[in-house]
């Protein structure tokens, strides 16, 4: 299996660090990988790289403020991330491509294929955030990225830190406030309204014990009703991130998709 070819490129005043794997076999299709918040794209390669022996030429972006990619000067928004994505796609001439966001990633791609500035051959959402949950862990975790992560900066709260991150999430977005604050204008941005306006063909894909309080499974069949061209997928007995979980049940399943 070919190893991806790390690459660096400027997108919207912001470096942005990207992984290629050219397709081994008759090229079909351009597969753009989104990850989740407090993750990077090396996550994807071992369930997502044999897609290349079939196929596929694939691109693996590190948002900003995650993997290798820049951090942000300023708090981003959803429209943000969307923006760089798309300027991403453009700038590299990829034409009609096929979205595959985990997580946050799947907001931004259900951002990107409701407006429907460029045409998807396809849309896979795993795991995907977006719908509004107001229980009390959410709630506490806005409080928490908004009022209390400020303060972990001090030498005499690193102790606890550990603790509190167990329940509160990533620790990327501690380290800058520009993070912190963008994490606050994203769980705060709900985008089930768009989900009639996606026309790409889209596989909804999740693990059956995600137990995520952004993502928890119910959240598939508002998904699948919702969305105009959806196939729903669920992965038994794995959570957030089926991909890493299941990667044999989750290969098969997106490649059975994009074959089709």
């Amino acid at each position: 299996m070919q190893k991806p070819i790390e690459k660096d490129i400027v997108v919207d005043g912001q470096l942005i660090h990207y992984y290629h794997a050219e397709a081994l076999a008759e090229r079909k299709n351009t597969v753009v990988f989104l990850h989740g918040w407090g993750s990077n794209s090396p996550l994807w390669f071992s369930s997502t790289l044999p897609l290349t022996e079939k196929g596929y030429e694939l691109l693996f972006i590190d948002l900003p403020g995650f993997g290798k990619s820049q951090s942000p000067k300023k708090p981003l928004h959803l429209d943000d991330y969307a923006r760089i994505v798309l300027d991403f796609v453009q700038k590299l001439g990829i034409a009609q491509p096929i979205l595959v966001g985990h997580s946050f990633g799947g907001k931004i791609s259900i951002r990107i294929a409701s407006k429907k500035v460029i045409k998807l051959t396809g849309l896979v959402l795993v795991d995907s955030s977006g719908l509004p949950h107001t229980s009390f862990a959410t709630q506490t975790k806005i409080r928490i990225a908004k009022t209390v992560k400020p303060i972990m900066e001090l030498s005499f709260m690193q102790g606890i830190r550990s603790h509190l991150l167990r329940f509160s999430g990533s620790d990327d977005y501690i380290a800058l406030p520009e993070l912190r604050e963008t994490f606050v204008h994203i769980i705060r941005e709900h985008i089930e309204f768009e989900l009639p306006r996606i026309e790409a063909e889209t596989l909804i894909l999740w693990g059956g014990n995600d137990d995520n309080s952004y993502t928890p499974v119910s959240d598939v069949s508002v998904f699948h009703s919702l969305i105009p061209h959806a196939e729903a997928h669920i992965i038994q007995n794995v959570g957030h991130y089926c991909f890493l979980d299941a990667p044999k049940e989750f290969y098969e399943t997106l490649l059975g998709f994009l074959e089709s």
